[in-house]
């Protein structure tokens, strides 16, 4: 762990309120504004910079990572997050295009955060101190909410590996549906998305065509326990023979070691957009508590 200087910025506001509809079927169109929260946070009236020595950096440290204890000793799931020179798992990677372990700097400098569900937060991190949370209470009707963040990318892959690590601490286990997380590209007149989505107890691996969101292809699914896990996707998303893996913790999922997929042989631009997050659209439900660590996307 980096013992250097410790950042302690805390909570200005609400975060934006999610005002648009979407169906199950596409993210599109839900890439908003940064974040009003972050960007008060990086101007004047920021919470100045606080030194700390490394007793008080291990007491942080301690009191936010995933081994911190009984729920009843490990604080506030919604305190502010703690920034630390360096980070804890992104300073020990290489080769990677991007990485985030949501410990060195507010969200509004990697990503795009939309949503009052979608909190930054220093609790229960797999790498301490931060991690990502949707946190979404429990809703007797349907309806749409959107809650995540969105990191678009300027250099085209369609060969790449993404990976992030996730605890699933509450989920809805009837009919309702969340979208956990997507890679994209949809800045073309071809629009194609490759998704997780939460429904019924277990994740399922989608693929869309955004623009006719009927010819969606539906393919295996995984569980996930209480407990933090890493998913991998592994994604060709071009050439004769497109496909793709799952794996999680490092193991190809049962009946996800090599899908093949169908993206857009034409008009589709290479520029990959990740979302980590949530979109609902159907159904009542009892609310999802998810947490996200240490993105990673790995160009090839």
């Amino acid at each position: 762990m980096n013992q250097g200087k410790i950042v302690v910025r805390t909570a200005a506001g609400l975060l934006l309120t999610a005002t648009a509809a979407c169906s199950l079927a596409s993210f599109d169109g839900f890439v908003g504004s940064a974040d009003p929260e972050e960007r008060e946070l990086s101007g004047a009236d920021a919470t100045p910079t606080l030194k700390a020595d490394a007793s008080g950096i291990d007491s942080a440290v301690s009191s936010t990572s995933s081994d911190a204890g009984t729920d009843a000793d490990a604080g506030d799931p919604n305190a502010p997050p703690v920034f630390v020179d360096g980070g804890s798992f992104c300073s020990g990677q290489s080769g990677t295009k991007f990485c985030d372990d949501f410990d060195t700097a507010p969200l509004s400098a990697n990503w795009i955060r939309e949503g009052i569900y979608a909190k930054h937060t220093s609790y229960r991190a797999k790498s301490a101190p931060n991690d990502f949370l949707v946190d979404v209470p429990p809703a007797l009707g349907g309806g749409t909410f959107v809650a995540k963040v969105t990191k678009a990318f300027d250099d085209p892959s369609t060969n790449l590996v993404v990976g992030f690590d996730v605890k699933q601490e509450r989920a809805d286990l009837g009919t309702a549906a969340l979208i956990m997380s997507a890679v994209e590209w949809t800045r073309g007149t071809a629009k194609y998305s490759i998704r997780l989505v939460y429904s019924a107890g277990s994740v399922r691996l989608e693929e869309s065509d955004t623009e006719h969101p009927a010819d969606d292809v539906r393919h295996g699914t995984f569980t996930l326990d209480d407990k933090w896990t890493r998913i991998g996707l592994d994604i060709v998303a071009s050439g004769g023979s497109p496909t793709m893996k799952v794996t999680l913790d490092g193991i190809a999922a049962p009946g996800l070691e090599a899908v093949a997929i169908t993206p857009p042989t034409s008009g589709m631009d290479g520029r990959p957009t990740l979302i980590l997050g949530a979109v609902f659209a159907t159904n009542p439900h009892n609310g999802w508590t998810i947490r996200y660590d240490n993105a990673t996307v790995t160009y090839r």
